[in-house]
């Protein structure tokens, strides 16, 4: 994933700081829902660099894709929960014609996590093979 700027060079090198529960600890809030939610937050960029440099980012990648084991399980929870949601929803919606907004909400939510829980495993799974 991309970081532009001084920023991006700074989360870059926090990554590995990040694996720490008492450095997690120190982040906001809203920093700590971004890292609980993005997959990918803990991994390096390998796109840009040297070609040592993408070569040792892709390592570490590769060497952290347990990581994302985490991920798709939350996600796919976060997905199966929203889906549920969606015919209460539904139901409510045919009582007082408001109600199809959370149900058209619901519905979005999880489209988008079932589309974050593929990307995730497809990841995990190319991460996992070796390219020489």
């Amino acid at each position: 994933m991309p970081r532009a700027g001084a920023r991006g060079a700074k989360l870059e090198a926090d990554v590995e700081s990040l694996l720490k529960r008492e450095q997690r600890a120190k982040l906001p809030l809203g920093q700590q829902l971004l890292l609980y939610l993005d997959p990918f937050r803990l991994f390096k960029d390998a796109s840009c660099g040297s070609e040592m440099a993408r070569a040792v980012a892709l390592n570490y990648n590769r060497a952290m894709r347990w990581i994302l084991v985490a991920y798709i399980r939350r996600w796919v929870m976060i997905a199966a929960t929203l889906f549920l949601a969606i015919a209460p929803a539904e139901a409510a919606a045919a009582q007082a014609r408001i109600f199809i907004i959370p149900a058209a909400a619901f519905a979005v939510g999880a489209c988008i996590a079932v589309t974050v829980s593929v990307v995730t495993v497809a990841v995990y799974l190319l991460l996992g093979t070796r390219r020489e």
